[in-house]
């Protein structure tokens, strides 16, 4: 379920900076951490984590953005609970029931106003999302002060809304401002092969910019670089695809 661990972290690091950073919030400062090549970046990407928190996986993902020359931004969306007692998935799960879908979805407005203001970062703002991250992805892509192209792996487009949650992306797929990329695999009973169709019929009918991938064979959080790991193929291809996405909205 999500991504609990790192197995297979990126090596070297050479030609990165990285450091702890502050950004802006829903009435708080939050830590994050920050990836950058050492040379001028073509873009910059926020990392919305899943409900396991802004982990090694998620730091090892920025790593890799910077890696392929994009500046990295991994905003920690628990900093409101403090630190985690132990890294159970019934924690995890308990954490990411307690998350306040206005608060994170500002968290991450701040995490894009702050890039955007540092150097060598590029001129355009991305954001990657995983699990609840890419359900976050796709509710930023349709806020005024949300990014300026979208990916989201494995997101919720047809959950049913909470009082934490009350938004719901189905419900605005009409007000979707970026292009948008979804990646799914379809044995993901969680999200829902119907609730991802339906979406792709509610964008298609409002005339937004977006594409969906949706890999036969794989569920939930199959994104890996363990070359060992099951559909290893299929994380590659969907990861080419992020990048190539990324490249094409910000090239030039």
């Amino acid at each position: 379920m999500c991504h609990e661990n790192c197995p297979a972290p990126v090596s070297g690091g050479a030609g990165i900076d990285e450091a702890w950073v502050e950004t802006p919030g829903a009435g708080r400062m939050i830590p994050g951490f920050f990836a950058k090549p050492e040379i001028e970046a073509k873009g910059a990407v926020v990392i919305a984590h899943d409900i396991h928190g802004a982990n090694p996986f998620y730091q090892d993902l920025a790593r890799r953005l910077a890696g392929e020359g994009y500046a990295a931004l991994l905003p920690d969306l628990y900093a409101r609970q403090g630190p985690a007692s132990d890294t159970s998935r019934e924690t995890s799960r308990a954490r990411g029931g307690k998350l306040v879908q206005s608060e994170a979805v500002e968290d991450l407005a701040g995490a894009f106003g702050w890039l955007r203001e540092q150097p060598g970062v590029g001129t355009g703002v991305g954001v990657v999302g995983f699990c609840m991250g890419g359900t976050l992805a796709m509710l930023v892509a349709a806020e005024e002060s949300g990014p300026d192209a979208s990916v989201a792996f494995y997101g919720f487009p047809g959950n049913e809304p909470t009082d934490l949650r009350p938004r719901v992306p189905l419900a605005e797929a009409s007000s979707l401002r970026v292009p948008f990329l979804g990646i799914w695999g379809d044995q993901d009973a969680g999200v829902g092969m119907d609730k991802v169709e339906a979406y792709r019929a509610a964008l298609a009918e409002a005339d937004r910019q977006f594409e969906f991938v949706v890999y036969p064979g794989p569920g939930h959080a199959f994104l890996t670089f363990d070359p060992d790991a099951d559909w290893y193929a299929e994380a590659q291809d969907a990861w080419a695809r992020t990048l190539a996405f990324f490249d094409a909205e910000f090239a030039g």
